[in-house]
């Protein structure tokens, strides 16, 4: 029998690296990084700039929402529509299966309903 040694190996065929110091990695990580920028030749992706709303105006504005309910595939995406006739809650469609309530930012999964336009 050959006399070979056995080395830990992940699944990927990487041997762990769990012996770099924390300059090696340090060095490592931006080897990489050059790696990836030279590939993509050289740019980065571009973050959006955020700006402050500044002052807030409070506007009054009457819903209209219509008296006869609609079936959910009726509506097309970015749709603003209620549950209920008061409006007491306002969702705007954003998929097939999916809306956000715009009272409280939340995402809700729709698999059907009867729902009441809202005409803003």
């Amino acid at each position: 029998m050959s006399n070979q040694t056995t080395e830990a190996v992940t699944t990927n065929g990487h041997q762990p690296s769990d012996n770099l110091t924390e300059e090696q990695a340090k060095a490592l990580h931006a080897k990489l990084n050059r790696f990836y920028r030279q590939r993509n030749g050289g740019k980065r992706k571009s973050k959006p700039l955020l700006k402050p709303i500044g002052d807030i105006n409070a506007v009054d504005k009457k819903l209209m929402i219509q008296k006869s309910p609609i079936d959910w595939d009726a509506l097309k995406n970015g749709m603003p529509f209620a549950l209920d006739y008061e409006g007491t809650l306002i969702y705007t469609k954003t998929g097939k299966e999916r809306a956000i309530c715009l009272n409280t930012m939340s995402s809700v999964p729709v698999s059907g309903a009867s729902v009441y336009r809202v005409f803003l």
